[in-house]
């Protein structure tokens, strides 16, 4: 009775091979990240570097984001396409290129997306942008312009959507707005996406729109 239970070999083998593929998706990790080894980060400063935004979860199902909702615009999918498989792809603004600017701005909003998405067949798209706080109800007015390289001949601004709200946060407020048909023509023609430039301009003319890393704008 006091003999050791013999060990499954089988099992020895599965655990060290989890082991094994555990430490190898690491290193795949570490490696596109240039670390030597993973970071000591505490839950404080993890919680200080996550999005101010709403729960992207929460977003998607208040919004109807989900890829198997049939929607009126879908009910006339073929039957193949109504069961193809669906994917939610979220991507972040990122700094415009410098043949876009005029003496540095805009700063933003460039969108990169990989080959293997724009392949894919667009069924929804929205564009988030974080408007801030506002002491009275004012109206806004928000203008998205398409961007082009500058050049002496032309104007780089192309204005592809406007948007009058009737703003009255004042803890901040995200707009929601329609890009099916801005994001199909970008998958279409890629050389044509240079960026957008967002405006939200109140009656004052400030602009609420946050689309560049100002005091407090982390995570917007």
């Amino acid at each position: 009775s006091s003999s050791p239970e013999p060990v499954c070999p089988v099992c020895l083998w599965r655990r060290h091979s989890k082991e094994l593929r555990l430490e190898s998706i690491k290193s795949q990790i570490l490696s596109k990240l240039r670390l030597k080894e993973a970071p000591n980060i505490t839950r404080e400063v993890v919680e200080q570097l996550l999005p101010k935004a709403p729960p992207l979860q929460q977003l998607l199902d208040l919004h109807d984001f989900q890829g198997d909702s049939l929607q009126q615009e879908e009910q006339y999918l073929e039957e193949d396409e109504y069961h193809a498989t669906t994917e939610t792809v979220i991507s972040m603004a990122q700094q415009t290129d410098p043949v876009v600017q005029i003496e540095g701005n805009p700063h933003c909003c460039f969108f990169n997306f990989s080959p293997k998405v724009m392949f894919t067949k667009v069924v929804k798209a929205q564009l988030w942008v974080y408007l801030r706080p506002v002491q009275h109800t004012g109206t806004v007015y928000l203008q998205i312009l398409r961007l082009k390289p500058v050049t002496d001949a032309g104007s780089r601004h192309i204005r592809i959507r406007s948007l009058k709200i009737d703003l009255n946060s004042r803890a901040g407020h995200w707009q929601s707005i329609d890009f099916k048909q801005v994001l199909q023509n970008w998958f279409k023609q890629p050389h044509s996406n240079w960026g957008i430039e967002i405006n939200a301009f109140d009656p004052h003319g400030n602009d609420l729109a946050v689309t560049s890393l100002g005091p407090g704008a982390e995570g917007l």
